[in-house]
């Protein structure tokens, strides 16, 4: 992909390594589990013979994923839709930044997106964190996804690998292939889906003398992903309770594996996703005199308001906001059955003393009313 191989590391596979990549995941042993849940009842060497045959990655796309994908929305979802499709330019390569809420889906379902209207996919962003088995590096570098390093104490290394990831995104974009990446490291736990200035500072190190043209010139278009129910809600409020509780979070070896299954596996219930207006070079021109935190602070919220103007908003996000404020502001724009929604997840939380049980249905309250808070400029 690179004349001098400076990207071998966080590229996706080419062409020529797929086969090789699909004979491996062919003979894994956990792929019989997983095609039972996907295709119960469908011999499980029907499948095993579709990724023998795949010799690229649209192969891999339109064979496998984009099925696979169809199949999460029909039995995990009561609505999939979106919006906005029409903002994307067609004769270029496009930076989507989106809010980042589920480790696998939000950029599944953008690229299924992609996929239907007959646009081309983009490259996703893949956290080095993950990369942690062969099968796994195999399904994601065969599936167009490049790898992110996670930050590390180490600064040296931080600045490099940012300055490779700036250089590799940049180039790709120039060459006409879109790229897709989270707008913070994590998933969002709280659903406040905030940009983190740091990812446009990474963006720009490839152009560094010119900043405004640096991220102008990366064509970036903010998306915004809306599940009404989220699958791992109560594994985040558990995490940020323990967090608080303890000043740290210690991850088990297994947790994103968890994490990702409950995310494909578990209801949804309607999920949009919204392409949201372009960040053009006059957007961002009024920025050019600030100082640079203040400059990348200010246009990451650009992004954020486009990204929460953007936000499809359910009944269960008024109903918890009222219950979160203590008021019934919002009492005509959710139902009954939306209360309800709400308290049965909050029946998910784990049983505990009354002070961290007050506290976990705080969080999750936060969780869903906070898409409405941010639409509304408001903090609590």
């Amino acid at each position: 992909m690179s004349p001098n191989n400076r990207f071998d590391d966080i590229r996706p596979y080419t062409d020529d390594e797929i086969p090789a990549a699909m004979q491996r995941l062919a003979s894994e042993p956990i792929l019989d589990k997983v095609l039972s849940w996907l295709f119960p009842g469908q011999p499980g060497q029907d499948w095993r013979n579709k990724l023998l045959s795949v010799k690229n990655n649209e192969e891999l796309q339109e064979r496998i994923m984009h099925p696979v994908a169809e199949v999460i929305v029909k039995r995990t979802m009561k609505g999939f839709t979106s919006s906005g499709e029409d903002k994307i330019p067609g004769d270029k390569g496009v930076l989507y930044i989106s809010n980042h809420r589920d480790i696998v889906l939000d950029a599944t379902l953008f690229l299924m997106i992609l996929y239907r209207k007959g646009l081309p996919t983009a490259e996703v962003s893949f956290g080095s964190n993950l990369m942690q088995h062969q099968a796994i590096v195999d399904l994601g570098k065969s599936n167009k996804m490049y790898k992110v390093f996670r930050k590390s104490g180490n600064m040296r290394d931080l600045v490099k690998n940012s300055r490779l990831l700036s250089d590799y995104i940049r180039y790709r974009i120039n060459g006409g292939t879109s790229i897709w990446i989270a707008q913070h490291e994590g998933r969002s736990k709280d659903g406040k889906d905030l940009t983190d200035p740091g990812l446009l500072n990474m963006l720009s190190m490839s152009m560094k003398k010119d900043r405004i043209g640096a991220l102008a010139s990366l064509n970036i278009v903010p998306v915004a992903v809306s599940y009404e129910i989220e699958p791992c809600d109560v594994l985040k409020v558990c995490e940020i309770q323990q967090t608080r509780k303890q000043g740290f979070y210690n991850k088990t070896p297994k947790e994103d594996v968890v994490s990702i299954v409950t995310g494909i596996t578990q209801n949804k219930g309607s999920v949009h996703i919204t392409v949201c207006p372009a960040v053009t070079i006059n957007d961002i021109e009024p920025y050019r005199d600030l100082p640079q935190a203040d400059f990348f602070h200010q246009v990451g919220k650009l992004i954020d308001q486009r990204i929460h103007q953007g936000y499809k908003l359910y009944g269960i996000n008024y109903a918890a906001c009222d219950r979160l404020r203590g008021t019934t502001e919002f009492m005509g724009q959710y139902k009954e059955e939306d209360m309800t929604l709400l308290e049965s997840r909050e029946k998910l939380l784990p049983d505990t003393d009354d002070q961290t049980s007050a506290a976990l249905r705080d969080l999750l309250w936060r969780l869903y009313a906070n898409p409405v808070l941010n639409r509304m400029n408001i903090t609590l």
